[in-house]
């Protein structure tokens, strides 16, 4: 049992090395502005520095362990009965683009479709969780939650074409049930973090196709292991590594369970 152990931390140290160092890429790519971008055929933008910050982890990982690795830029065929990597090199990359501070590098490892190694880097806040299965969550040397967040207060939302969902947000905003109401864009695995850090007691996002391993694996289990629950709206467990629907991203047990409750008449439709 000690030498899995030390291995498990020897991939998170290097893995984290190789993070930090691909935020550097992206920070200094994008204090020279010299980059286009395209929209792929799921209508997301792309750039060059996405590209190459895939191309940059994925021969850093293959050169530092014998693992398989797969991303968003560069999605080769793994065998999923093997371990592998699941990279997304800038989740966020409209507000890459448009100079917000909230994209971040995804890096997860996967092992018998369960997640062990989970890192979520916003290289412009030098934020930088991560965890290992069965152990806490960290931001930099701080253990999460930074904060205790009982009770629903703080809700974050991603914009979706759900006008019911929407509007009983906004009405429970209204009534004061929600005491902060906001809309965080760019990468939707830093506002699951935000969530695990104590920033929020809920994010609400959707997905309306399937997500990959990169999208939320690593952040789902930086959530769970800092003691949040990341649930559909039924209150049930999702799979962190392919997901289609809505998902609730609470800090605790009594957030989510408050959070279901008082948007269950408004989003009944939704499911």
């Amino acid at each position: 049992m000690g030498i899995i152990i030390l291995m498990k931390n020897i991939y998170i140290i290097i893995a984290k090395q190789i993070v930090e160092e691909a935020g550097k890429i992206i920070r200094e790519a994008r204090d020279t502005n010299m980059f286009e971008f395209t929209i792929k055929n799921d209508d997301t933008p792309v750039t060059p520095i996405d590209r190459q910050v895939q191309d940059y982890m994925t021969k850093r990982l293959r050169d530092s362990f014998d693992i398989q690795v797969m991303g968003e830029e560069n999605c080769e065929i793994v065998d999923l009965s093997r371990p592998y990597w699941a990279i997304d090199p800038i989740d966020g990359t409209w507000s890459f683009i448009t100079h917000e501070n909230t994209s971040a590098i995804n890096l997860s490892l996967i092992e018998n479709g369960e997640v062990s190694v989970a890192i979520v880097y916003n290289p412009f806040t030098d934020e930088l969780f991560f965890t290992e299965k069965e152990r806490p969550s960290f931001k930099g040397l701080l253990k999460l939650p930074l904060r205790q967040n009982e009770g629903v207060t703080v809700v974050n939302f991603k914009p979706a074409k759900d006008i019911a969902l929407l509007t009983s947000l906004n009405e429970l905003y209204l009534k004061g049930r929600i005491k902060k109401l906001v809309s965080l864009g760019g990468s939707l695995s830093y506002g699951v973090c935000m969530v695990a850090k104590g920033a929020f007691s809920n994010y609400i996002l959707y997905f309306d196709t399937l997500s990959h391993a990169w999208d939320l694996s690593a952040s789902i289990l930086i959530l769970r292991n800092a003691g949040g629950f990341v649930t559909d709206l039924d209150g049930e467990d999702i799979d962190p590594i392919s997901y289609k629907g809505f998902i609730v991203a609470s800090a605790s047990k009594r957030c989510r369970d408050e959070f279901l409750t008082m948007t269950a008449p408004y989003i009944k439709d939704s499911k």
